[in-house]
């Protein structure tokens, strides 16, 4: 007589700590926060007030931290993105050779202050390239070596990130392109006369863009809210959100905490929405 295997169910404990953990918390810190931001809350709490909306809205730190942030998240992930198709879909016989995919999972060890701080070290004005650039009598002096951190347009903070995501999507990209047998979609391709060129362009890179939509918008979500890197590698202004909030929240004047509250709140529920089409894009390529 067989019996069938019952699916796995976490106990109603164990289940109810976990929604806690994961749903319960952040959802009492984004109260805590809008409390704080109306004055009902945090230790300058004395009464409902809309005072601190107005302080906020009068200052233009949080949009452009805002459109900062966008910008590099924008930059980092389009960028990575376009090296890694780039890679899978014209250095496919390099990938299957060693040692490549195995320098692939470097980066994915490193911690990301780890990378900012070699970065700074790299490309600052007093570091390696600038010193090496120096002796060489490339430049006249120190001070002649390119902004490329701590700079206005954030090239380091960019490029810290391009080191962290390319070598992921690199791999998660071959994994499509295997998964997908796109090899034998392009031999039919090529013997129905298509050339080479247009089997990336109509079929290899929309089908990997599809698959992996909702891993990009997840790495364009991370890079969004990043203070590691952006902290060592940033000017003090512009700042990226993370950073903006924090230095907010740190300074010794307990007015502004309602105001930081306020930002943090409001950065907060507009990555959820980011998360919330997250999820529905993920159902939807499902689907498909």
């Amino acid at each position: 007589m067989s019996s069938k295997a019952r699916p796995f169910r976490l106990p109603s404990p164990l289940l109810g700590l976990y929604g806690l953990l994961v749903a319960g918390l952040p959802l009492a810190g984004l109260a805590y926060a809008l409390l704080g931001s109306v004055g009902l809350a945090g230790p300058l709490a004395a009464g409902f007030t809309g005072r601190y909306w107005q302080v906020l809205g009068a200052d233009s730190g949080l949009p452009y931290a805002a459109l900062f942030s966008g910008w590099v998240a924008l930059a980092s992930v389009g960028i990575s993105t376009g090296l890694a198709l780039l890679l899978v879909l014209r250095a496919q016989p390099t990938l299957r050779r060693w040692p490549l995919p195995g320098l692939l999972y470097v980066p994915l060890l490193m911690p990301a202050l780890v990378v900012g701080f070699y970065l700074f070290q790299l490309l600052s004005r007093a570091g390696w390239l600038a010193r090496i650039s120096f002796r060489l009598g490339l430049i006249s002096r120190l001070e002649a070596f390119p902004e490329l951190v701590q700079d206005g347009a954030g090239i380091g903070i960019i490029l810290a990130h391009v080191l962290l995501t390319f070598p992921f999507l690199t791999l998660l990209f071959l994994a499509i392109y295997r998964e997908s047998r796109l090899d034998d979609y392009r031999q039919l391709t090529l013997t129905l006369g298509a050339s080479a060129g247009q089997f990336r362009r109509r079929v290899a890179v929309p089908v990997l863009l599809r698959r992996a939509a909702p891993t990009l918008l997840l790495s364009f979500i991370a890079t969004l809210g990043a203070y590691d890197i952006p902290l060592l590698l940033g000017r003090p202004y512009p700042q990226m959100l993370s950073v903006y909030i924090a230095t907010r929240l740190q300074r010794f004047d307990l007015r502004e905490l309602p105001a930081a509250y306020l930002a943090g709140f409001l950065v907060a529920v507009g990555l959820l929405l980011l998360i919330i089409g997250l999820l529905q894009l993920t159902r939807r390529v499902r689907v498909e």
